[in-house]
């Protein structure tokens, strides 16, 4: 099954508040890095899905290993940017265009290369390529909103 894109709502539960409800905010290959509160606007890493390694012997034998990737080549060298510019701070609600240079609270300094889809854009950091969340609106989800008087099953509801 395909893990949700970045941008897009998935569960895990908050540290803060409790709340279940998240944004996919940074990827890493299909693996999701981070997300924060849809409630408390708090970011963390995401801790639910985690894979589990099989227990018994026989499936042991069947899972795949990856391979191990050639340690001579040179990273890919940063695209253009202004130094001019001093990096702009990300924030999840901002729209970054390619060649800006940003300031990401885990990743460091950044610089943009351009948009994977909407709600998307790629970033060059020296760590490698990640794909973070942009321009993210309010959610469509609603809360719940409490009902006064409402009839409740074992009793009559309450005279006006």
């Amino acid at each position: 099954m395909a893990t949700p894109g970045t941008g897009e709502d998935i569960e895990d539960v908050c540290s803060k508040c409790g709340d279940c409800w998240h944004v996919v905010m940074a990827k890493v290959g299909e693996r999701i890095a981070r997300v924060v509160c849809k409630r408390c606007g708090s970011q963390h890493a995401y801790r639910s899905g985690a894979t589990v390694e099989p227990t018994t012997a026989a499936a042991k034998k069947t899972v795949t290993r990856k391979k191990a990737r050639p340690t001579n080549l040179e990273p890919p060298a940063p695209p253009k940017f202004d130094p001019s510019k001093a990096p702009r701070p990300y924030s999840i609600r901002d729209l970054y265009v390619a060649a800006e240079r940003i300031e990401h609270p885990t990743f460091g300094t950044g610089i943009v290369t351009g948009s994977s889809g909407p709600g998307k854009v790629d970033v060059y950091f020296p760590t490698g390529m990640r794909t973070l969340a942009c321009a993210k609106t309010l959610s469509i989800l609603e809360r719940p909103t409490t009902v006064d008087n409402a009839p409740i099953g074992d009793r009559p509801p309450s005279p006006k």
